[in-house]
This record gives C-alpha cells, structure tokens and sequence, in this order.
C-alpha cells in the first residue's frame, strides 16, 4: 500500500463528520478535568452540538444533491452500444462462515439488483462484478454465485481489486478500447467515472440509486436530528475528500 493511499485513508476517516463529533466530545472531556479550561470544554462542546446537528438534519441532501446530479440515467441507445456492464459494489464481507446474504449489504444489494435488471434486459452482455472484498480475500466471487444461483450467466469476477482506482486499472485489462455500461451508486458516479475515464476506459455512467429525492420538499422533519444522516454526510466528504485527493496528485509528483 502506498504512501499517498495511506494518508488518505486517515485524513478521510479523521475528517467524517461522525469521526469531528467524536473528537470534539473526547477533547471536551479532557479539558474538563482541569479547572482552568472552562472555557475550551465549552467550545468543544458548542462545536459537537453544531456538527452533529447540521450533519444529522438537512445539511447532507444538500450535499449528495450536486453528487448525485451529475449522472441522469443515460439513454436506452447507449445502453444498447455498449459492450458490457460494470459492477461496482460496495463492501463485501469475506469472512469465513457467512451465507450469501450474509455477506451483502443494503448498498451492494441496489448496486446488484441494478446490475442483474440491466443483465435481464441485455442478457448478451457480460457481467463484470469488480472487488469490494476485503484486502486479498473473496468479495465479487460471492455476487457472482448469487447471480449464478439466480439463472444468469456470462457473470464473471474480479476479486483483486480493493478500491475505486484499483478497480479501473482492473477493468482496464479487460474493457480497453470498449464502451460499458458502469454501475454504482449515484453520489459514487462522479469519482468512479474520473478513474475510470484517467485509465483511458469509456465507461456510460448508470445510477443504481439515489439516496436524495430528485424533487424533495423542504419540512420541518428535516430539521430534527436523524442517525441515518450523519451517516449520509460521511459518505458525502468521503467522495468530496476522494476526488479531491485524485485531483491533487495529479500535479504532485511522488
């Protein structure tokens, strides 16, 4: 693993807004301790308070909104031409012992559904399921024996990559010069499309689904704290924080 992908990882995870709450919390705690510093365990507290009440309320629709709304779903001509479909999961669990459900969650299940829906309507189209697994271990392998379990065929695996970036050099090797159909998320689309597209590949973008409403009403539920948000917004800087990343090593040389 190389030195820039390590310090990504651990700027992204210090950088969630989950992880600030919990950092704010912990450093008002230890200043609590001391007489003295009344004072700095206020700020770390107003700081907590304000940041999981903006990242639990409206504030990640407005961010995975422009995320979101780069990729339309593309045009059925399109969908035609191409000559296979990509699919990128989110993770999958290879530890040993797990069922086939086990091992997916709610996101790889769209993902994957997504993938299958456009398999059925262009079943002469390979199926290329991309990583997702933990670091050397299986993860396209089991959504391959599902979709094998379901009837389909010319599925095919590539466990080895562990990533986004990985998962277009992957793709690389075998989609060269051939447009397909790509398959993920929509908040995922403009970071997934960026590599892909910087390996000299010609991916069509297709939401698998939105996690923001297309034409959601702003009410006064949206401004009561819900977890599931806060977990939204992480997966927002997550994707913010990435294609920053990728675009900034781009004129940094190491």
């Amino acid at each position: 693993m190389d030195l820039p992908f390590i310090l990504k990882k651990i700027i992204s995870h210090i950088l969630y807004p989950s992880s600030l709450v919990f950092i704010f919390l912990l450093s008002a705690l230890l200043t609590s301790f001391s007489r003295y510093r009344r004072s700095q365990t206020r700020f770390f507290l107003i700081l907590a308070s304000l940041t999981f009440y903006f990242s639990s309320t409206f504030f990640p629709s407005w961010a995975l909104k422009p995320l979101e709304d780069c990729y339309p779903l593309p045009p059925k001509d399109a969908l035609k031409e191409s000559k296979a479909i990509v699919l990128l999961p989110c993770f999958i669990d290879s530890k040993p012992g797990l069922n086939l459900l086990e091992r997916i969650g709610g996101e790889t299940s769209k993902r994957f559904l997504a993938a299958l829906l456009l398999k059925k309507e262009f079943p002469q189209k390979p199926l290329f399921i991309i990583g997702a697994g933990n670091r050397g271990g299986l993860g396209a392998s089991y959504l391959q024996e599902l979709a094998e379990k379901l009837g389909f065929k010319d599925v095919f695996a590539l466990d080895e990559a562990h990533d986004t970036i990985t998962s277009a050099k992957v793709a690389k090797k075998y989609l060269a010069g051939k447009s397909f159909i790509l398959v993920t998320a929509a908040y995922h689309l403009p970071r997934a499309v960026f590599l892909f597209r910087k390996e000299g590949l010609s991916p069509i973008p297709y939401p698998a689904y939105r996690l923001v409403k297309p034409h959601k009403d702003f009410t006064l539920r949206d401004l009561w704290p819900r977890p599931l948000n806060l977990f939204y917004l992480d997966l927002a800087v997550h994707e913010y924080l990435g294609l920053a990343f990728y675009h900034l090593i781009d004129h940094i040389p190491f």
